[in-house]
């Protein structure tokens, strides 16, 4: 366990202090940028929001929300993209006390029709007075007459009319909820994760401390806005922190990655966060001659989680642009969930980034992290995600709650000022999960001098004959075959025949003929084998973006697992399947 941590006290309550307090500097308060979604010659088309013109423009939101029929306490869903209309329409509604839940926009990772549905759960769930879009979603939503359809251009439109009415703003209470963050399920119920003023003033102050975020600091990120990183990370703690902000449409990134780096350049961006896949993404997409003239000295932390870490992954990425300027201790690795506001633990800045190299063997069989050669064929690599944040503490524990040694393996908690009071309407799920304060991640670990490794989460784990492995070290092995897709693999447990045990199943994207899927599952079998020792009982190969991924894209082992078992994999082949 960690040792218990001493108060902490926020610079602001809330973030709506916050932004007051930015927007008496006037015409020197800090901005929030939002780029384009497509690149133009100039910065022409940039949009730039000093904090006192947010602040005001959010007062005439407010009133505009209100004469919707928005009041108090009601949630509003906001189906919008990365915008000059998020911005305004989220602190419109934090300044009238309503509660905002951003959605991803339709497309993307997921079909029209996957969206349809996971808003029409969302809508049952939370029960919400407003839906707040662009004319042409609103136009596909299935929104009934109970619910206001309100049009984010109108209402931003309104917002910027001087003379407009306005509302006084709204102080929140400490134990106001600020928003709700949808979990990222694909089927089933979804969770609402409550985050009050004084959950998010904690993460944001613990942030910017993990970050030392100050003065001439400013933030360059594409995350999405309905993502607890991108919308925490990226555009509320850069404003709880008094400093500029540019936000990069994703799509954008996904099409231009340089677009990413070339922003950061111009703005002498200091601050990021990303997932993992996002650093090999980049390094792989971006050309020599798409960064000509661009310096990245001047990006200092670059945040990574949301997902496992692969160290050879963001050392790619470090090594390929240090060519640039950046230093090369700027990527730092990171812990967090939506259940602690955002970010749990922070490491701190080193060249190369710190992991253990530990036996799998160990991890499977004995539930112990036990140090072997990084080129020792048992070797597994598990990052260092760091130390907790300021006033949060972290422990591991076994099944029965009982708190483990050192490189002992156990469920990862944690409790803080961070630390979400439930979840929306579902006191047994909340209460399944926390206990005596502690919040359990549903993640798998070790500490080792205080500071956390993650090996996995626990309903992720495949079983094979009574050893735990992780379905990332599969994952990775099959990246390494030429014709895999990059980040286009799942590696799932399913029952054997007879029971008792699981074996190991791989979905692998790739662009080869189907002529060739036989070879390349025979390689990819080969591989894995090679590597962790397990021969995988089926190998199937299916077209690129068919792998099931949340709209930030990270994989849904979960809703694979079923789509495998339906055998019902969009451009499966179908009988390819390798069988021992």
């Amino acid at each position: 366990m960690t040792t218990p941590p001493g108060p902490l006290r926020p610079h602001h309550p809330s973030i709506v202090h916050a932004l007051l307090s930015g927007g008496e500097r006037g015409a020197a308060a800090a901005s929030t940028v939002i780029l384009p979604e497509r690149a133009a010659a100039g910065h022409g088309d940039e949009i730039h929001r000093r904090h006192d013109e947010l602040a005001s423009a959010a007062c005439r939101a407010a009133a505009g929300l209100a004469a919707d029929g928005v009041r108090r306490g009601d949630r509003v869903l906001l189906c919008l993209p990365t915008s000059a209309e998020f911005v305004t329409v989220f602190f419109g509604a934090l300044l009238l006390g309503a509660v905002p839940t951003a959605i991803a926009t339709p497309g993307g990772f997921g079909a029209a029709e996957i969206f349809l549905d996971r808003f029409a759960r969302l809508l049952a769930y939370l029960d919400p007075t407003a839906v707040v879009s662009t004319p042409a979603v609103l136009a596909t939503l299935p929104v009934p007459a109970s619910v206001a359809a309100i049009d984010a251009s109108a209402l931003h439109a309104l917002a910027h009319t001087s003379g407009a009415p306005a509302l006084a703003p709204r102080l929140p209470a400490s134990d106001d909820v600020a928003f709700i963050q949808a979990t990222s399920g694909s089927t089933g119920t979804p969770k609402g994760v409550q985050v009050t003023h004084a959950n998010l003033a904690a993460n944001c102050e613990q942030i910017a401390r993990a970050a030392a975020i100050g003065p001439g600091d400013t933030w360059v990120g594409w995350l999405p806005l309905h993502h607890d990183m991108g919308l925490i990370g990226g555009f509320l703690t850069p404003l709880f922190r008094g400093i500029d902000a540019v936000l990069i449409p994703p799509n954008r990134f996904l099409r231009h990655p340089a677009d990413w780096l070339r922003a950061v350049h111009e703005h002498r961006g200091t601050l990021t966060a990303a997932p993992n896949f996002a650093y090999g993404y980049a390094a792989a997409r971006i050309a020599d001659s798409d960064l000509d003239g661009v310096d990245l000295s001047a990006w200092r932390f670059l945040f990574c989680g949301a997902e496992p870490i692969h160290p050879p992954t963001v050392r790619q990425f470090v090594d390929r642009f240090g060519a640039w300027g950046l230093p090369s201790d700027a990527l730092v690795p990171c812990y967090g969930l939506a259940e602690a506001s955002l970010a749990v633990t922070v490491a701190a800045p080193r060249a190369p980034i710190a992991f253990d190299s530990v036996s799998r063997r160990g991890l499977a069989e004995d539930g112990v992290a036990v140090d072997v050669p990084a080129d020792d064929g048992d070797a597994l690599a598990i990052v260092d995600c760091g130390a907790p944040v300021a006033g949060t503490e972290v422990r591991v524990v076994d099944e029965e709650g009982t708190p483990c040694g050192a490189d002992s393996i156990g469920r990862v908690q944690f409790r803080g000022p961070s630390t979400t009071p439930g979840y929306f309407r579902l006191p047994e799920a909340t209460a399944a999960t926390r206990s005596e304060g502690w919040w359990d991640t549903g993640d798998v670990g070790y500490l080792r001098n205080g500071r956390l490794r993650i090996t996995g989460r626990r309903k992720d784990l495949i079983i094979i004959r009574g050893a735990n492995y992780l379905p990332t070290d599969f994952e990775v092995a099959a990246e390494q075959v030429p014709g895999v897709r990059p980040g286009g693999v799942v590696a799932v447990g399913r029952p054997e025949t007879g029971g008792g045990s699981e074996e190991l199943h791989l979905i692998v994207e790739s662009a080869v003929a189907q002529a060739e899927h036989d070879t390349l599952a025979r390689a990819v079998r080969a591989a894995v084998s090679k590597r962790t020792g397990v021969l995988a009982a089926g190998v199937r190969i299916v077209a690129p973006r068919s792998i099931p991924k949340t709209t930030s894209g990270k994989v849904q082992r979960t809703a694979a697992r079923r789509l495998l078992d339906a055998d019902e994999l969009v451009g499966a082949a179908r009988g390819e399947g390798l069988t021992r």
